[in-house]
């Protein structure tokens, strides 16, 4: 299912408060590189992938509705991403304050490549 821009930038929980994520999220869905998952008929979440993170593939954004997170939206995303790869390498990165996302990227065998400090002040992002 395409959603459309509006759509996307409703459902971000970031995008309300920061317009610079719906030029981002505008910016992904015209390159078409949104997948997106939907549950009972309505979008549920969303996820980007680029191919910029030293020629390997990063998921750059995994965004889950706020009222559909914890019920296996976010797993359903990131096995599709994982699926997408085959057996090539995924990257994904998160502030070490998102423990849901953290969580999610264990169960799916992720496993820790570094730390990097200085995107967001006061939060760490792991790799």
């Amino acid at each position: 299912m395409p959603a459309d821009v509006s759509a996307l930038i409703a459902l971000d929980s970031v995008a309300a408060h920061d317009p610079r994520r719906a030029r981002q999220i505008a910016d992904w869905q015209a390159s078409a590189d949104v997948d997106v998952a939907e549950r009972a008929g309505r979008l549920a979440g969303y996820l980007v992938i680029h191919h910029h993170f030293f020629g390997e593939a990063f998921v750059e954004m995994l965004m889950v509705a706020r009222e559909q997170r914890s019920q296996g939206v976010g797993a359903a995303l990131q096995r599709h991403a994982i699926a997408l790869q085959g057996q090539r390498r995924l990257f994904a990165s998160t502030n070490t304050s998102n423990t849901g996302m953290q969580r999610l990227l264990a169960a799916s065998g992720f496993i820790d490549s570094g730390i990097m400090r200085g995107l967001d002040e006061g939060d760490l992002e792991l790799l």
